[in-house]
């Protein structure tokens, strides 16, 4: 624990049985007490904004300060707290109005609460286009896919993993378009995906996922008993793989090596079975032939799409929660917030001091850039 910030000296007079009174503590029984501090209510300034006219050319313009918001009556911590408590509390606007009247004494709605949000997205912007660019340049990209409503509709929220970085984008497809939308149709890097036909359909690069094919070949193993060799074959084969591929085999060794898996795979793609799940796993292995030993021959690559996966969690989380996006404007706050958050775990920073930052930094671009104006009095 923590040093303490006081001592308090905690003493008897005398004792509780029969009375009699101490002379000195014969020792300490120390105990540390962690508190937060009591709701603090909110700072409320007045900003008295000057504004000119220059004797030279006629402008107008207002006075600027750093403290002060060009948009709302809301500071940098409100907005910052108020897009952490939805997506990271999960709490409805109306709830997170309720909080900041319960803990501080400040009187919003949920109409404020969700603007506060859309000005934390809009702040955050620039670095979710960032964080696109470098998934972007990335070598080695994680790609997955779940469902999401918007205004009642299907939509979908499509993750984008590297290291260091996650993307999200909310679209009303599920198709190609999309990575190459986000990536860019001539995406150099290697895609780690599931089965999902938009993939192919996007890159010829890919690895497919080794968690996926063997959760399924068991499933057709319990259904179908021809199933069972071929599930042992496909887990045995995988096992073999990665424990030979922790001695980081030379390049040459990777290729011997990916060169005797595939012959091993088209054997199990030779075995006639009877039609059924079995014979529908043996079409998908064949299918994705290509694309099963990818992380033999290249060293970066991952042989499942977990992470993308393990990405996706949290929206899905926040799915069951909220329901549906309402609106365009929905989807933009819903994928700019959860990419900057994910991304800013990732790399270990703290998300309440970088929306922070994100916030203030949004104000000065915006006053840099801004075309001077003048404000009526009154």
């Amino acid at each position: 624990m923590a040093d303490p910030d006081e001592e308090t000296e905690v003493t008897c007079d005398c004792c509780p049985e029969c009375g009699d009174r101490f002379d000195e503590s014969v020792g300490v029984s120390p105990r540390l007490v962690e508190e937060i501090p009591d709701p603090q209510p909110p700072e409320i300034t007045r900003y008295n904004r000057h504004y000119y006219q220059c004797d030279s050319c006629g402008t107008e313009t207002v006075a600027a300060h750093p403290d002060c918001p060009d948009e709302g009556q809301f500071g940098v911590n409100v907005i910052a707290q108020s897009a952490l408590s939805r997506y990271d509390h999960r709490l409805p606007y109306r709830k997170i109005a309720d909080r900041f009247e319960q803990l501080h004494g400040l009187e919003l709605s949920g109409a404020s609460a969700w603007h506060a949000t859309d000005r934390a997205a809009r702040a955050g912007r620039c670095e979710y286009e960032q964080i696109r660019q470098e998934i972007q340049d990335a070598d080695v990209v994680h790609i997955d896919e779940t469902g999401i409503k918007r205004d009642g509709e299907q939509a979908w929220i499509w993750t984008f993993q590297t290291v260091q970085h996650t993307l999200y984008a909310v679209r009303e497809s599920r198709g190609s378009d999309v990575p190459a939308e986000v990536l860019g149709e001539d995406f150099a890097g290697t895609v780690v995906c599931d089965g999902w036909t938009a993939y192919p359909a996007f890159s010829s690069n890919l690895q497919r996922c080794w968690a996926h094919i063997l959760r399924e070949a068991e499933e057709a193993a319990e259904k179908q008993p021809e199933g069972e060799p071929i599930y042992q074959a496909l887990r045995q084969l995988f096992v073999a793989l990665q424990a030979r591929l922790e001695s980081d085999p030379s390049s040459r060794e990777r290729a011997d090596l990916q060169r005797v898996a595939r012959r091993e795979l088209e054997s199990l793609i030779d075995r006639s079975v009877p039609d059924g799940p079995v014979a529908t796993l043996l079409g998908k292995i064949e299918g994705g032939l290509d694309h099963w030993l990818t992380f033999v021959g290249e060293p970066a690559v991952s042989p499942t799409n977990n992470a993308a996966e393990n990405a996706l969690r949290e929206p899905v989380v926040l799915r069951k929660i909220i329901g549906t996006l309402r609106n365009d404007r929905g989807m933009f706050v819903h994928e700019t917030v959860l990419s900057l958050l994910a991304t800013w775990r990732q790399q270990g920073r703290n998300p309440y001091e970088e929306l922070r930052r994100a916030v203030s930094n949004n104000e000065l671009i915006s006053r840099a850039h801004a075309v001077p104006a003048v404000e009526t009095p009154g």
